[in-house]
């Protein structure tokens, strides 16, 4: 994903968790910049992480999708930066039933 960008999943099953490493993509090697992963659950944040640039070690995402309908991942920039930074929500799994 690019920074300032989001993807939302509608569940249409019994869903019981998110998981994923959230971190900036190695092939971001001209970036400048910093981001911010967010993980909503039917509209409320339920994850975040701090300010992540690259080198940086990802993030460990684990969230709780017991009863929930939908999920939207976020990537926002994280302070100043004139260039584009690539975001992986890397090994994510949605587990289901």
């Amino acid at each position: 994903m690019n920074s300032r960008s989001s993807v939302e999943i509608a569940l249409n099953r019994q869903c019981t968790s998110f998981s994923a490493q959230a971190g900036v993509d190695g092939l971001s090697v001209f970036t400048d910049g910093a981001v911010r992963f967010s993980v909503y659950a039917d509209g409320q944040r339920v994850w975040q992480s701090g300010a992540l640039g690259l080198g940086d070690p990802p993030a460990t995402v684990q969230v709780s999708l017991a009863g929930r309908k939908s999920l939207r991942l976020v990537v926002e920039r994280a302070g100043p930066g004139s260039l584009p930074t690539l975001a992986s929500w890397a090994d994510a799994v949605i587990g289901c039933r």
